[in-house]
Parts: C-alpha cells; sequence; structure tokens
C-alpha cells in the first residue's frame, strides 16, 4: 500500500465520526466541522487547508453537498481523491464531475452500513463504489483500504445503483419510519417476525430524514 494519507473528513455527524475512526489506522484524520473538539485527537482544519489533503471524504446530507463541493473546489490540490458518501448517487456524481477540478479523482460510494450496524462488526457487509473518474492505482488504494476493513466491495454505474437502492434502501426506509410512526413496540406475546419488525424500526429510527 501506499505511503499513509492525509485523510480530511467534512462533517461529523454520526457516519462522519465513525468513518474517521475506521478509516484512522490507514492515514492521519483532519476534520472540517462546526461541533467537532479536539477530544478525539484528530486535527481540526479549515477548507484551504485541503491543499494539504490526499483523500477528502464529504460526509454531509445531501441538501448541502453541492454547496460544500463548491467551497472545496478551489482548495484541492492535484492528484487528491474526493469521495462522496451520499445514499444516492446519480446526482452526487454528476455534482462531483462538474464542480470539482478535472485534476482530481473523483469516487461516489455507499457505505451500506451506518453506526448502529457497524456495532455488531463490519464483516460480510458491503460498500457500493461508482467510479466517476479516478486513476486506476489510487481506485485500488481505496479498495484495499476497505477490504482490509472486511467489507464487501461492489462495482456499479449511479444509474444501477440508484435503480437497486430505490428497493432495497428506500423501501426498508419507508417501513420502518411507518413502525415508528405507529409506535409499535416490545410486547410480551410475541413472535420471531415481529421482533424483525421493531429491529427494522430500530435500524432507521436514529438516521437522519436525509
Amino acid at each position: 500500500m501506499k505511503k499513509k494519507m492525509k485523510i480530511a473528513i467534512i462533517g461529523l455527524g454520526r457516519f462522519g465520526s465513525l468513518l474517521s475512526h475506521l478509516l484512522s489506522p490507514f492515514g492521519d484524520i483532519f476534520v472540517i466541522s462546526r461541533r467537532f473538539s479536539e477530544k478525539d485527537g484528530f486535527s481540526v482544519i479549515d477548507y484551504p487547508d485541503l491543499e494539504e489533503m490526499d483523500w477528502v471524504i464529504p460526509a454531509v446530507p445531501i441538501s448541502v453537498l453541492k454547496d460544500v463541493l463548491e467551497k472545496m473546489a478551489p482548495f484541492l490540490r492535484e492528484g487528491a481523491i474526493v469521495m462522496d458518501v451520499a445514499s444516492v448517487k446519480v446526482y452526487p456524481c454528476q455534482w462531483l464531475d462538474k464542480i470539482l477540478p478535472d485534476n482530481v479523482d473523483v469516487l461516489g460510494a455507499h457505505p451500506m452500513f451506518g453506526p448502529d450496524s457497524a456495532r455488531e462488526g463490519l464483516e460480510g457487509r458491503e460498500i457500493v463504489f461508482c467510479p466517476v473518474r479516478i486513476k486506476e492505482d489510487n481506485f485500488a488504494q481505496i479498495k484495499d483500504i476497505f477490504q482490509r476493513l472486511r467489507l464487501r466491495i461492489i462495482e456499479a454505474t449511479p444509474e444501477d445503483h440508484d435503480r437497486q437502492a430505490a428497493v432495497s434502501l428506500a423501501l426498508v426506509h419507508f417501513l420502518g419510519r411507518a413502525l415508528e410512526d405507529m409506535k409499535v413496540e416490545e410486547l410480551n406475546i410475541t413472535t420471531l417476525g415481529f421482533e424483525r419488525l421493531l429491529q427494522l424500526k430500530e435500524n432507521v429510527s436514529h438516521d437522519s430524514w436525509q
């Protein structure tokens, strides 16, 4: 593997925080976040400092992703890798390609896990990659890192990802949010199927609506 990377994570919500700890064995972690303190040992930087970064990950709500990419664009160094982690891919990949300079590598990604599911370990879980424009050796390095985390790599076009995720992800969230609105709770008289419904509700209830 290449030298230890300088990795910048923009946004330190629940998923950005998880990602910062997962990737810390593979590089020096820097963060851009209004809510972050130095207590976790990561260095706080600002957008102009991105010129020193090898790998930049905007882990922000999709509603602000476009604005964040525009803020990042002037400061990215030639050859840097930018990878988004939004749960849809068509629009984010288009924004990455259009907004960011041609001399940086861009990669769409959707980690198919979150802070709650990661507590049980990452082995066998998946991450989807939608290469936009990225050099082969840089892509190989990113894949190697996530394979070391025991994740299964899936490569897909943004369109194919969104077509499948509209069922596998959106349907799960639709049902889980409906169960939450119905105030479905644990019962003394229960079944395995009902317990699975409760788990489904639990899996989505901590995620943001974004």
